[in-house]
């Protein structure tokens, strides 16, 4: 009997140890949750503002073939005279007549 009752409280601690150990996983899955919440905001956010910054670029960036081609070229025409030298000086108002 005395062998057949530490084999019984045997099983039983091994039970309780298992029991123990789930709940101890459980409760440290419980801890990581608040960090885990953290995380996925901080996720959430920088992705929200990915996009509110692809949008904006869109809209006030316009791609190359938006861009007017007189444009273009009176940009390149300034770059050319810059490389020989040829320099010129514009105050805000002067360059938006000029350029834009």
């Amino acid at each position: 009997m005395d062998c057949a009752k530490s084999t019984v409280f045997g099983v039983k601690s091994i039970q309780i140890f298992k029991i123990n150990k789930n709940v101890f996983s459980l409760m440290n899955a419980i801890a990581n949750m608040g960090q885990l919440k953290f995380e996925l905001k901080r996720e959430l956010r920088q992705e929200i503002l990915t996009e509110v910054l692809d949008i904006i670029r869109d809209e006030f960036y316009p791609t190359e073939e938006k861009i007017r081609t007189d444009f273009i070229k009176a940009v390149e025409e300034a770059e050319r005279r810059v490389a020989e030298g040829n320099v010129s000086t514009y105050s805000v108002d002067e360059f938006k007549k000029k350029f834009l």
